[in-house]
């Protein structure tokens, strides 16, 4: 119980060091899985070769290997579950490092921003627009002109053209 305790320990102190440290830690266990894995390998491998060589009086002729491959199955899912356990270290390590406090704060304040800019921006559009229509739609200014004239270049020339 001590080793996992200590174990347990020892990652957690490797994930708040430095980053070469973070990364010592992180080939060391994936490593540790990776051998533990090809041992599951190794060993259901000589079980169901053994099992293959073992057949029973009445079996048919691919019973030994049926009966092989079932037994050795759960050595062979052990065997997988350490190498997605070695795949996922590296993801651990990652979640750790872009959940650091001054990360999270910095993300969100450049969020915050950008939103910000966002927002500005979609303003100053509405005002640009609002006032162009408060132009075309203004009351005329002299005798000489009616009422919603064109003020905009872009709005004479429609006119002109009929359109």
């Amino acid at each position: 119980m001590s080793d996992i305790a200590t174990r347990v320990t020892q990652g957690v102190q490797a994930l708040a060091a430095d980053h070469l440290r973070r990364e010592m830690w992180q080939a060391q266990h994936r490593a540790g899985l990776l051998t533990d894995a090809q041992t599951y390998e190794a060993l259901a491998d000589a079980i169901e070769s053994d099992l293959k060589g073992r057949a029973v009086d009445g079996d048919m002729p691919w019973s030994a290997t049926m009966r092989a491959r079932k037994r050795v199955k759960p050595l062979r899912k052990a065997a997988k579950a350490m190498r997605e356990a070695a795949a996922s270290i590296g993801g651990t390590v990652t979640a750790y490092e872009t959940t650091d406090p001054a990360t999270v704060a910095q993300a969100r304040q450049d969020k915050a921003l950008r939103k910000a800019e966002r927002k500005g921006a979609a303003a100053a559009a509405l005002n640009t627009a609002t006032a162009r229509a408060v132009e075309r739609l203004a009351p005329a200014q002299s005798d000489e002109e009616s009422a919603g004239a064109p003020k905009v270049l872009g709005d004479y020339f429609k006119n002109q053209r009929g359109a």
